[in-house]
């Protein structure tokens, strides 16, 4: 049920809305901010895509490609 489907219906609750504000929408933006913030902090993608460029540019001392798309030869490594 939204604050405007509760106002429509009561007359009270318009009248504490105007005495003490519209909690449920102070609320609703609240949770909105939080969520948005914890979205931003909880945001792991730079990391993986940071550990994805380690991983391509990675040595391989046995000359394997460390994508993992060669067959499993060993391979000479180039003079």
């Amino acid at each position: 049920m939204s604050t405007s489907a509760i106002s429509t219906a009561t007359p009270i609750y318009d009248l504490l809305v105007q005495e003490r504000g519209d909690a449920l929408a102070e609320a609703r933006t609240a949770a909105h901010r939080i969520h948005d913030e914890a979205r931003q902090v909880l945001d792991w993608s730079s990391v993986r895509i940071a550990a994805a460029q380690r991983e391509e540019r990675a040595f391989s001392a046995f000359g394997r490609s460390s994508s993992g798309d060669d067959d499993g030869r060993v391979r000479a490594l180039p003079m």
